[in-house]
């Protein structure tokens, strides 16, 4: 069979709908469907799926990552042999896309300027059945885009709908020409923002994508500016900002949320930051709809 390819105008961006874990015990089938207006990205665990769209058989094994058409007939074409296990993500798509043998180009419904907007492209690009990438790494994500979703609160959609992006990006087709120093600062900037409240040192980086802890640091200068600390202590602050001013949570919650242990610390780096500390800065900015930038 050959590749075939979906794109996808990233303007506006996918959004995360809902997702879920699967069993299928043997004997049993997947649900025939030709209605459902979303995306179905499947992540096999465990098992085998035998799984079918618009007549055409798929046969998907643990380790795959496999995607569905919106409004698309799926349906099994036989049911499962031994206990079956995988993740599901719904998603939308509001842009144009197309699912061709080779990627394409794909333009934005909406009219983009070219005088202010430097992106280079705004398709993105996903193989319809691939090997996941990093199969530890993706679950992982998932995990906490379940997580934050099932929070039902401001906090915890944005932080789900972003890591949806990262997980889009893990297994989206990469773009050529792009530099290893490029490609591999996108993978840490990514990392940091899933990763922001554990503790992470170049060291354990470099353990995590397999290179010198020098390159870590080296690459994250040219692309971003800034050392892997930096960025870190950059976003976790401003994810401190932003549950100070949309939740409850008490100062020392929110620091724990954000990965320090030490409140005190937390509040002299943040009153470095802000010019404030946490409290006089929730007193401030409460009323505020959207946290005020440095």
């Amino acid at each position: 069979m050959e590749d075939e390819y979906i794109s996808i105008s990233c303007i506006p961006l996918p959004t995360f709908i809902q997702g879920g874990y699967a069993i299928f015990d043997p004997g049993e089938m997947h649900p025939n469907r030709n209605d459902l207006q979303y995306f179905v990205l499947m992540f096999i665990v465990k098992g085998t799926l035998f799984i079918a769209e618009d007549g055409q058989n798929y046969t998907l094994k643990p380790g795959d990552n496999f995607i569905l058409l919106p409004q698309h007939h799926h349906y099994a074409w036989k049911p499962v042999e031994a206990r079956t296990e995988y993740y599901w993500v719904h998603f939308s798509v509001s842009g144009r896309w197309v699912q061709e043998p080779e990627p394409v180009d794909v333009s934005s419904k909406i009219n983009i300027p070219t005088l202010h907007y430097f992106t280079p492209s705004v398709t993105l690009c996903l193989k319809k059945l691939q090997r996941i990438p990093d199969s530890e790494v993706t679950f992982k994500l998932i995990n906490r885009i379940f997580k934050n979703s099932a929070l039902q609160n401001n906090v915890g959609f944005w932080q789900a709908q972003q890591q949806f992006i990262d997980l889009l990006q893990i297994i989206q087709v990469k773009v050529k020409g792009e530099s290893s120093y490029a490609q591999l600062a996108e993978n840490i900037e990514r990392y940091l923002r899933d990763h922001f409240d554990e503790r992470i040192t170049n060291a354990s980086l470099g353990k995590q994508f397999h290179v010198h802890p020098n390159s870590i640091a080296l690459s994250m200068k040219k692309t971003f500016g800034m050392t892997p600390n930096a960025f870190l202590t950059k976003y976790r602050l401003e994810e401190a900002a932003k549950r100070l001013l949309m939740t409850t949570e008490s100062v020392s919650q929110i620091a724990l949320d954000v990965g320090y242990n030490n409140i005190y610390y937390f509040s002299t780096v943040f009153k470095r930051y802000y010019g404030a500390s946490p409290v006089t800065y929730r007193e401030k900015f409460k009323n505020q709809s959207v946290p005020p930038s440095d």
